[in-house]
């Protein structure tokens, strides 16, 4: 992920879903997930559904629902009807509102990365 966002020649901001994986980016998260899990898969992928966690140990269905429509109105919001407080929460602390909304995240940028250096 980090290696694509310093890819990316753009004004720029990342916000990492914690313990998600892909199925958290579908409806029905955690039935799609144990599904993925319980199949088998053939050749070079039958390592997937081994490498897995449980998906009690992930974040749950309702979490990145928030986690994906929140963030995607919110820099629509911003971008495309350049609402105030849509962009002043996106140059916010993003972590700590969505911490206050029970979802666990790790919000990256450009200054954010350089500051690590």
């Amino acid at each position: 992920m980090y290696e694509l966002f310093e890819r990316t020649p753009a004004t720029k901001q990342m916000v990492i879903l914690r313990r998600a994986d892909h199925m958290h980016f579908e409806d029905n998260v955690e039935e799609m997930h144990e599904i993925v899990r319980a199949t088998p898969l053939p050749g070079e992928a039958a390592w997937i559904p081994r490498e897995m966690w449980p998906i009690a140990e992930l974040c749950s269905g309702a979490q990145a629902q928030l986690f994906v429509r929140g963030l995607t109105l919110c820099h629509m919001d911003a971008t495309l009807k350049r609402q105030d407080e849509a962009q002043r929460f996106l140059a916010g602390d993003i972590e700590a509102e969505l911490a206050e909304r029970g979802v666990d995240v790790i919000a990256h940028s450009r200054s954010s990365h350089q500051a690590k250096r």
